[in-house]
């Protein structure tokens, strides 16, 4: 399973130091504002102000929370571009607050029940990421690793070629040319319908969980240098060669640790929630139909 592990960045309460190169290099469409790139770098924290609106301050833990907020938005924008979106928008945010509180909104109805509800929203947020924190430590990550991969027994990857045809005729048809000596690189070649019979029908290294079932039902049966029986798949018929097996590589710490991260923190959430429900009284109240 954690052979199979691939290396996505994990995020989970950082922010990269590419951002803060973002922020530093706008820094200069706000006019006042001079602090060159690689100063703000080293010296920006994050509770530094890198903008007021009449005379509310906007920090760099403000631009992380609306980042968190908008990145179904604005996840595809260049870094330069998204700062200069979220520090619009937390600029409209402050002006409209404003507006509302000048306009006697402060104890509206409607802001109370979303004043309620933000606030939930924060004890929960900050809650569960520091419990996280405390759960998923470096040591637990290098005990997967030793646990789940390093020491774990690597699973087996097959290279072959294979031979794709349009019917059984013609399949049989090849396993008659390769008894009779053919080379099977140049039959896939000439004969393949295949995008790979370009290159002979190679297919490379993969693992079984790769291919179709009945296809890597097959090839993983056969032993180094067998030639398949014609193979029925929903892409047609193929003739397989297996031409090497091998137990997957196993990666090295460095090239799996944000993604263990990612699989800690997903079992420590569940746990958290999982226990927490257990211990709560959580009832649901039965609406009946309104009457007419």
């Amino acid at each position: 399973m954690a052979h199979s592990l691939l290396t996505p960045h994990f995020t989970a309460t950082m922010r990269p130091v590419s951002l803060f190169l973002a922020l530093a290099l706008t820094f200069g469409v706000f006019g006042t504002f001079a602090t060159g790139a690689a100063q703000a770098q080293s010296t920006a924290t994050s509770g530094t102000v890198i903008a007021t609106v009449n005379g509310v301050p906007i920090t760099f833990d403000d631009i992380a929370l609306a980042e968190d907020e908008l990145m179904g938005l604005i996840g595809k924008l260049p870094e330069d571009r998204r700062f200069e979106v979220l520090v619009g928008h937390l600029v409209d945010r402050i002006l409209a607050s404003q507006a509302g509180e000048a306009a006697g909104l402060s104890d509206d109805p409607q802001v109370q029940v979303r004043r309620a509800f933000m606030e939930r929203k924060a004890l929960q947020d900050v809650y569960i990421g520091r419990e996280l924190m405390r759960r998923v430590t470096d040591a637990e990550v290098q005990a997967y690793y030793d646990n789940e991969i390093k020491n774990a027994e690597a699973p087996v990857e097959v290279r072959a070629r294979h031979i794709l045809l349009d019917s059984r005729e013609s399949a049989d048809a090849v396993v008659v040319a390769l008894q009779d000596g053919a080379d099977f690189e140049t039959l896939a070649k000439e004969r393949s319908k295949g995008p790979t019979g370009a290159t002979g029908g190679d297919l490379g290294y993969f693992g079984k969980e790769a291919m179709v079932e009945p296809f890597a039902d097959a090839a993983f049966k056969m032993k180094k240098g067998e030639i398949s029986a014609p193979v029925k798949t929903q892409f047609g018929w193929h003739i397989i060669k297996v031409e090497d097996r091998r137990s997957q590589p196993t990666p090295e710490l460095e090239q799996v640790r944000d993604q263990i991260f990612q699989v800690l923190i997903g079992d420590a959430r569940r746990d958290i929630y999982t226990k927490m429900r257990e211990q709560a009284d959580v009832q649901f109240v039965e609406t009946g139909t309104p009457s007419e």
